[in-house]
């Protein structure tokens, strides 16, 4: 649980620097095209940092469906599998 909840955070910054808005702006559920104004663009870097972050390859036609951010921690969870590497761990 507690590895989840690092990644969640972590994810969370990650998005909120892209986006430029404060990182209590992004919370699990809201819409990251809808109300936080992502576009494809956006996304696209989105992903990108993540996969630096998480070590992981996500492909990108994965984003298709995504609009949350509740969506984009399953796609890490998936492809990192579920007990990976906290963020910062070695």
């Amino acid at each position: 649980m507690e590895i989840a909840t690092a990644t969640k955070g972590r994810l969370r910054e990650l998005i909120a620097i892209e986006l430029q808005l404060p990182v209590d702006e992004i919370r699990m559920g809201v819409s990251l095209r809808r109300d936080l104004g992502m576009d494809s663009v956006a996304a696209l870097n989105i992903l990108f940092a993540a996969e630096e972050e998480f070590e992981i390859h996500v492909p990108e036609t994965e984003l298709e469906g995504v609009d949350d951010v509740d969506g984009v921690f399953s796609l890490i969870e998936r492809y990192r599998g579920v007990g990976g590497p906290a963020p910062g761990a070695k």
